[in-house]
């Protein structure tokens, strides 16, 4: 085994170097919602954005109606509508930030 050279501290390269600093103050530690209350917001989200999405393949997999039939997305709907995407990601590439972030709730 071969030996380091021992540097002394004085040659480090960060001895006259500040310390860091934090950029931002620390965040307030707020209470963290429980599983719970996370999953009651996820059943109670509008979901119905996702509906403009859905092109004519996908309601008939789904069994949904068709195209221009409305739709009113609950969870059921929402959990299937989400494994649909989730099965196709080239689809799911092509959705809109805001419909994207839906699916992952």
């Amino acid at each position: 085994m071969t030996q380091q050279p021992h540097t002394p501290r004085s040659d480090s390269r960060m001895a006259d170097q500040p310390a860091p600093r934090p950029v931002h103050p620390a965040p307030a530690q707020e209470e963290r919602p429980s599983f719970e209350e996370l999953t009651a917001q996820a059943e109670n989200a509008d979901y119905s954005p996702l509906a403009a999405h859905l092109d004519n393949e996908a309601r008939a997999e789904l069994g949904l109606p068709a195209a221009p039939a409305p739709l009113t997305i609950g969870h059921a709907q929402y959990q299937q509508i989400r494994d649909y995407f989730l099965d196709r990601p080239e689809k799911t590439a092509q959705l809109p930030d805001s419909a994207r972030d839906l699916l992952h709730l």
